[in-house]
C-alpha cells in the first residue's frame, strides 16, 4: 500500500518484538497525558494508535457506490453477514473483528457505545427507516464481531462510499486511512475510475500511499481481461498491483459447495493478497512509528500554546497570589479543623447509637433514622419485625372489637334476663332468637381471633429467630460506620499531607499541568532513547525529525521557571495532622436486646367461645 515497503531487511526479524516494546512505553505516555482534560483529543489520537498498533491488521474496502464493496466482504466472510441494498448502500464505516461471540457494537458521535444482537445490523448499516437515518446521524462507527477464520489475523473495513462529484476530487476520511495498514480499492469490471477518483490516489500516492486495486464483477463483463490491461494503464503507477475477482461467484460458492464457481470467482488471489498483508509486521510496525512521530509534533504545538491560554496563566496567578499570604494556609487549617471536629460528634453520635434502644419499637426507629444501619438483611428483618407488629396491632384491635361486642350484649343479656351470658345455660323467653343470632356473630368474631392470634405467634417466632443476628449484623455495620469516619479524617490528613507534597514538586509541576511537564520527561527519558535504536525501522531523515521535535518538546516550561520554589510558599503551609483520638474517648455501646425486649409481653387472651343455648316459644 506505501513505500513503506522498501524497509531494509536487516530490520524484518526485529519487527515483531518492536511493536509490542513500543505499546508498552505509548500505554505510560498515554496514563500521564490522559490526567490532563485541555490536551483531550492529542491523548485520543495516541490512544488510537496504541489501538491500532495492538489490533490485528487492518484492511480498508474503498470505492464509490454500487462497485460491490459489501459483496466482496460477504464473499471473504462466506455469508452474508452485511446487508446489500441498492437504493440505500452502506450508510456507516463498519469494522469486521473476530469474536467468539457475535455482536454489534455501535460508537456514537458523543462517546456512548451500545450493544446490538446482529439481528439489528441491517437497521444500522443500510435500513431506510425514519429510525435507522437518525441513528446513522448520530454514528460514529460499528464494530462487527464474528467467528471467522480471516479475521482472527485481520480487521477488514466496509467503508462507505466515496463522495465524488464533478471533477473536484473525492472525499474520504483521512483519519480512517491513516490508521489502516492496506486499501483494497474497489472498481466494477466495465466502469472505469472516475477523474474524482483519480485525483484522490494521485494525493495518496503523494503521502506514499499505493492501493491495491480489486476489480470486482468480472462475470458480468464480456472481456474483463482487456478492461484490466485498460485500467493498468491509465492508473497503474498509482496502485501497488492488480486483482481480478467476482464477489458475486465467490458467495454463491461457498453457498452451494461449488468448486467451479469458486475457481471462476479467483478470490484464492484476494486471499492471498490479504495474508500478504497481514502478514508483513515489519511494515505495520514502521506505520505505527511514523505516526507516532507525527503526534509526536501535535503534542509539541498543544505544549506551545498551554502557556499562552487559560487555565494556565490563571494557575499562575493564583499560585503568586496566595504565596505572600501568610493567612491563605491558617485559614484552610481552621477549616480542616472544624471538619474533624464535625467528624468526632458524628463518631459519638454512631458510638451511642443503641444507648436508648430497650424496646423492639425503639430499634426500629434507630434503623429508620441511620442510612449506614440499612440493606437488604436488615431489610429483611426489619419487614418482619414490621408484620410481626402490624399482626399484633390487627390481633389487638379484634380482641378489642370482641370485648366491646361482647360486653354490649352481655348488658343487654343482663337488662333483660337478669344475668349475664356466662351464667345464660338455657332459658325460655321472648326473645331468645336475638340473643342465639348475636352470640353466633360473637364465636364468628372469636374464630377470627384466634386465626390473627396464630399469625401472631408465626411472626412472633420468625422475627425472634432473626433478632439475635441481626443485632450482631447491625453492630458490624456500626463498627464499620465508625471505621468509615475514622478513615475520612486520616484520608483529609492524607490530603493534607498530599497538598504540601504537590506545592513542593510545584518548581517542576504547575497544577493540573504538571502530567504534562512527566510527559516531556518522560519522552526524553524512554521514549527517544528507545526509538533511536539502530534496530528499529527508522530512515535517518525519520530519526532526525524525531530528535528535532523532541528538543523543540522540552524546551517549553510549564514549571514557570521553578514558581513555587521561588515563593517559598511551602514553608507557610501547615503540615501538622489534625488529631482524631476518639476510641477511648467514645465507647461503642452494645446492642443486646432479649427476647422479653422485642415481643409485646400483655397480649390479650384468646376469648372463649360463649356455649349458650335457648330455647324457643
Amino acid at each position: 500500500m506505501t513505500n513503506r515497503d522498501n524497509i531494509p531487511l536487516e530490520y524484518t526479524a526485529s519487527a515483531n518484538n518492536i511493536l509490542p516494546q513500543l505499546v508498552d512505553r505509548l500505554r505510560q505516555l498515554y496514563g500521564i497525558i490522559a490526567q490532563n482534560t485541555y490536551v483531550k483529543d492529542t491523548a485520543k489520537h495516541l490512544n488510537r494508535i496504541i489501538q491500532d498498533a495492538n489490533n490485528q491488521t487492518m484492511i480498508l474496502i474503498v470505492g464509490k457506490e454500487r462497485v460491490g464493496k459489501t459483496t466482496l466482504v460477504n464473499g471473504l466472510l462466506g455469508r452474508s453477514v452485511l446487508s446489500v441494498n441498492d437504493k440505500n448502500p452502506t450508510g456507516v464505516n463498519t469494522f469486521l473483528r473476530y469474536g467468539e461471540h457475535e455482536e454489534v457494537k455501535a460508537y456514537f458521535l458523543d462517546g456512548v457505545v451500545a450493544v446490538f444482537d446482529m439481528s439489528k445490523l441491517e437497521l444500522l448499516t443500510t435500513g431506510d427507516t425514519f429510525a435507522s437515518q437518525i441513528l446513522r446521524e448520530h454514528l460514529d462507527y460499528l464494530e462487527v464481531y464474528l467467528k471467522n477464520d480471516l479475521l482472527k489475523s485481520v480487521t477488514i473495513i466496509d467503508s462507505v462510499s466515496l463522495e465524488a462529484g464533478g471533477g473536484e476530487m473525492a472525499y474520504f476520511s483521512e483519519s480512517l486511512i491513516n490508521r489502516v495498514d492496506e486499501i483494497f480499492w474497489v472498481l466494477r469490471s466495465g466502469s472505469k475510475a472516475i477523474n474524482a477518483e483519480i485525483l484522490l490516489i494521485e494525493t495518496l500516492k503523494n503521502k506514499g500511499v499505493e492501493p491495491l486495486c480489486v476489480i470486482n464483477g468480472i462475470d458480468t463483463n464480456d472481456d474483463p481481461e482487456a478492461f484490466m490491461r485498460d485500467e493498468k494503464e491509465r492508473i497503474g503507477q498509482l496502485m501497488s498491483d492488480f486483482v481480478a475477482i467476482s464477489a458475486t461467484n465467490a458467495l454463491e460458492a461457498q453457498q452451494t459447495d461449488s468448486e467451479e464457481l469458486w475457481r471462476k470467482s479467483q478470490y484464492d488471489n484476494l486471499i492471498a493478497q490479504i495474508h500478504r498483508v497481514a502478514a508483513n509486521s515489519d511494515k505495520k510496525t514502521y506505520a505505527i512509528l511514523i505516526r507516532f512521530l507525527q503526534w509526536l509534533e501535535r503534542f509539541r504545538f498543544e505544549l506551545t500554546v498551554i502557556p499562552q491560554r487559560d487555565p494556565f496563566q490563571s494557575a499562575v496567578e493564583n499560585i503568586e497570589k496566595y504565596a505572600g499570604d501568610t493567612q491563605f494556609e491558617f485559614s484552610r487549617y481552621q477549616r480542616d479543623l472544624a471538619i474533624v471536629q464535625e467528624y468526632e460528634q458524628e463518631y459519638e453520635q454512631v458510638a451511642n447509637v443503641f444507648k436508648k434502644v430497650q424496646t423492639l419499637y425503639q430499634l426500629l426507629q434507630t434503623i429508620s433514622q441511620n442510612d449506614y444501619l440499612q440493606d437488604e438483611i436488615v431489610d429483611s428483618f426489619t419487614e418482619k419485625a414490621i408484620s410481626y407488629q402490624q399482626l399484633l396491632r390487627e390481633y389487638r384491635n379484634m380482641h378489642s372489637e370482641y370485648m366491646r361486642e361482647y360486653e354490649r350484649l352481655d348488658a343487654q343479656h343482663k337488662k333483660i334476663h337478669g344475668k349475664g351470658l356466662m351464667k345464660a345455660i338455657f332459658g325460655h323467653h321472648t326473645q331468645n332468637e336475638f340473643f342465639k343470632d348475636r352470640v353466633n356473630k360473637l364465636n364468628d368474631q372469636q374464630v377470627v381471633c384466634i386465626t390473627q392470634f396464630n399469625k401472631v405467634q408465626e411472626a412472633e417466632a420468625s422475627m425472634l429467630q432473626a433478632v439475635y443476628s441481626v443485632q450482631n449484623y447491625l453492630m458490624d455495620l456500626t463498627k464499620k460506620r465508625l471505621a468509615r469516619i475514622e478513615q475520612k479524617v486520616q484520608e483529609l490528613n492524607q490530603q493534607r499531607a498530599k497538598e504540601k507534597r504537590q506545592l513542593k514538586l510545584y518548581a517542576e509541576k504547575l497544577n493540573e499541568f504538571s502530567c504534562l511537564i512527566e510527559a516531556q520527561g518522560y519522552i526524553k527519558e524512554v521514549i527517544q532513547p528507545f526509538l533511536m535504536d539502530d534496530k528499529l525501522p527508522l530512515r535517518a531523515k525519520d530519526q532526525e525529525m524525531l530528535k528535532e521535535t523532541i528538543n523543540n518538546i522540552m524546551t517549553i516550561d510549564l514549571s514557570r521557571n521553578g514558581l513555587l520554589a521561588r515563593s517559598q510558599m511551602n514553608n507557610k503551609m501547615e503540615n501538622k495532622a489534625i488529631p482524631f483520638d476518639v476510641t477511648e474517648k467514645y465507647f461503642l455501646h452494645t446492642l443486646a436486646l432479649s427476647e422479653t425486649d422485642v415481643i409485646s409481653n400483655d397480649i390479650p387472651e384468646i376469648p372463649q367461645k360463649l356455649n349458650i343455648q335457648y330455647n324457643n316459644e
